[in-house]
């Protein structure tokens, strides 16, 4: 050892510019190397003019759902109408005063849905048990999320089955009142469906008309599905008994129109934006 140092690697001890305080250090990892900074950590441009996405969108759709409600009563007036003198007069067209204020009123299927028979039971019990435990083979790869679907249905409808066996009579609510009041709530949905767009997609950057038509596409989507809907669940109830209330009142009605309006917002969402 003659005392001398050794010479030192003018590599080693020197701090990542990032630690250092360089400011690049949000975009640089420990080695140096450049990263880009995560989605969820970047700040959304909203420019004043964007507020007339925001509150213009909406306001306008919103009155002119209010405005042309009389047209799209008479719509399902005349929807339900058709399928209740091709089913037979099996489902009828009635109407309740609307909820809403400054509408007249909803028109709605009615049908007198009835208690289960045995054997009515008897099959819905069959139907469960295939719900619950055939879908074991559907358990691997792409086809697992359609297992859990199935499954939950089993699981809503082993309840339904339950109460129809051991507590028949003391069912408390009446097919074709449920059925209209369903129908009110989903005049609301379509009433909020361009303000629920308003706050998850007017703040983006996708252009006045491309959020404006994802808007009106949705509300009429909506005014041609729900008649339909609760046509078909009014005439489920009325063949297959109140046994499969439950199923309509939780996945039948309000879920799947926010499912379409999920739907149609990724569908949207794959459109690129002007930025």
């Amino acid at each position: 050892m003659n005392g001398t140092a050794a010479p030192q690697d003018p590599q080693q001890g020197r701090r990542p510019a990032a630690v250092r305080g360089d400011p690049l250090q949000r975009v640089t990892g420990y080695r140096g190397d450049r990263f880009e900074k995560h989605r969820a950590m970047r700040r959304l441009a909203f420019p004043l003019t964007r507020w007339i996405d925001v509150l213009l969108i909406p306001a306008f759709l919103t009155y002119a759902f209010c405005a042309g409600w009389p047209w799209v009563a008479d719509l399902w007036r005349r929807m339900i109408g058709f399928w209740s003198t091709a089913l037979g007069g099996e489902i009828s067209l009635q109407a309740d005063p609307a909820l809403l204020p400054g509408f007249d009123t909803v028109p709605y299927a009615h049908a007198n849905a009835a208690l289960p028979t045995p054997v009515q039971w008897l099959c819905g019990m069959v139907i469960t048990l295939v719900l619950l435990f055939g879908t074991r083979w559907l358990t691997s790869g792409r086809a697992l999320p359609l297992a859990y679907g199935l499954r939950l249905i089993g699981l809503i409808q082993a309840s339904a089955q339950l109460y129809f066996y051991a507590w028949p009579a003391s069912f408390p609510y009446d097919a074709g009142r449920s059925i209209a009041s369903l129908t009110q709530a989903s005049v609301l949905v379509i009433a909020i469906t361009p303000w629920l767009y308003a706050l998850i997609y007017n703040v983006l950057d996708f252009g006045f008309v491309r959020k404006l038509l994802l808007s009106a596409m949705a509300m009429a989507y909506l005014i041609v599905l729900i008649p339909l809907q609760y046509t078909l669940a009014a005439s489920s109830l009325l063949h297959f008994s109140v046994l499969w209330y439950p199923m309509v009142f939780l996945l039948g009605s309000i879920f799947v129109q926010f499912g379409t309006l999920v739907a149609l917002y990724a569908w949207a969402m794959s459109w690129k934006p002007r930025n």
